[in-house]
């Protein structure tokens, strides 16, 4: 339990660092038409920013929201924002939410709207705090927001009752605009989606405006989803209780070999780094001990072996080339056998008496939570993380207590 309350206070205070402001170069776009370089406190947005802090040449800090300024830019990845007057509908189109009312949450004014194709036609999506995504295009000085809602059917009297219905409003919208330039069997099954939508706008530029350069937006490197190596050593400590022979015992911690390879998946392209982290991962419990019980002298020798698919979540403080790291989960642990030895002596004797399994192979399956807190440079991370106590002991007379420190180096691959 010590290990997980340092756990949660190494969380705390790497995610008080993260409320640190992190300005980059930036620029904004003024509305006379000038612009005005600078730094801006960039949070690699996930939902659109209502409002944005830029920080003069001078260190004068001021904050501007949608209203005050044309759009701004960050100029690490080009990223672009504009401002657009907009009707938005932010419902939270959870059947919880839809099914208790009939009721739509609604925006107006200008929002900062981020720029995901730029040409003659440009592509714009603004993210709700729901985590729902609004398109919208705009050419020339013409803008169509695209259109997509879930609503719940309430009427009692409908024989769809109870059901959630889709408006695909956008795919009739683009077929408004694209009319003699995409073939209107690419919209009837159109994806509300960036990727989908831009497909339909990059023919339709090349159609209506042949030979005009369109710019998609930079990936996001931090995005990626990567794989890698791992290994290390785990140090394990055993203690036992019950009425069982094994529990008069007293075991000695002892050191096993962790091996695996990992795939992290971002789930968030905030700058507060958030990711899963998924391992394959061979390690062992192992642990030994003698001891004298009525007139019999014990040994007790076990390493069982363990396939474990881990899944955690992972959080990463973003600035510098040095970056500190926490994590916690849970690993499915199979049994894949190893050593189970105990031996009986007569105290006299160094011939064992009986020789049998220990634990009868352990439990095959177990769920221990993990967590862990490391330092990322580059493509090398070192970790030091804990499995917290779990049972292994498949006998009702027996409880066991197996804790793991691991102290582990992952290597990203690619």
């Amino acid at each position: 339990m010590k290990f997980l309350y340092l756990t949660c206070t190494c969380l705390l205070a790497t995610l008080s660092l993260a409320a640190q402001q992190n300005f980059v170069p930036g620029t904004l776009l003024l509305r006379n038409g000038d612009s005005a370089t600078g730094r801006i406190d960039y949070r690699k947005w996930d939902a659109s920013p209502l409002q944005i802090v830029f920080r003069e040449n001078g260190g004068v800090e001021k904050t501007y929201k949608p209203a005050d300024i044309k759009g701004f830019r960050i100029a690490e990845n080009d990223e672009h924002y504009l401002s657009l007057a907009a009707w938005l509908d932010v419902t939270n189109e959870a059947v919880s939410v839809l099914s208790s009312s009939e009721d739509r949450d609604t925006v107006t004014g200008e929002h900062f709207f981020r720029v995901l194709v730029n040409g003659p036609v440009k592509l714009l999506v603004f993210g709700d705090a729901h985590n729902r995504e609004h398109f919208a295009l705009m050419e020339k000085d013409s803008v169509t927001q695209l259109v997509r809602k879930v609503t719940y059917i309430h009427d009692t009297e409908s024989g769809n009752h109870g059901k959630l219905k889709t408006h695909y409003f956008y795919r009739q919208q683009l077929a408004n605009l694209t009319a003699g330039c995409v073939p209107q069997q690419k919209l009837l099954r159109l994806g509300y989606s960036e990727a989908e939508i831009r497909k339909i706008l990059q023919q339709y530029i090349a159609c209506r405006y042949p030979g005009e350069q369109v710019v998609l937006r930079k990936e996001d490197r931090q995005l990626r989803a990567t794989i890698g190596i791992m290994g290390g050593g785990s140090l394990n400590f055993t203690k036992f209780t019950g009425s069982h022979p094994l529990a008069d015992g007293k075991y000695a911690s002892k050191a096993t070999p962790v091996l695996g390879i990992f795939l992290d998946i971002p789930i968030s392209r905030n700058r507060q780094k958030f990711s899963w982290n998924n391992e394959l991962v061979y390690t062992s419990r192992a642990f030994t001990s003698d001891f004298m019980r009525n007139g019999l002298k014990y040994n007790v020798d076990v390493n069982l072996q363990y396939v474990q698919i881990q899944t955690m979540v992972k959080y990463t403080y973003p600035k510098g080339n040095i970056r500190p790291y926490v994590n916690a989960g849970v690993a499915g642990a199979i049994s894949i056998g190893g050593k189970d030895d105990l031996k009986r002596y007569a105290e006299a004797s160094s011939v064992p008496v009986v020789t049998e399994k220990a634990l009868d192979g352990g439990r095959e399956f177990m769920l221990p939570l993990m967590a862990g807190i490391g330092v990322r440079y580059n493509k090398l991370h070192a970790e030091m993380r804990w499995v917290l106590p779990h049972n292994i002991s498949p006998f009702l007379a027996l409880n066991s207590s197996i804790t793991n420190a691991q102290l582990l180096l992952r290597y990203t691959l690619f």
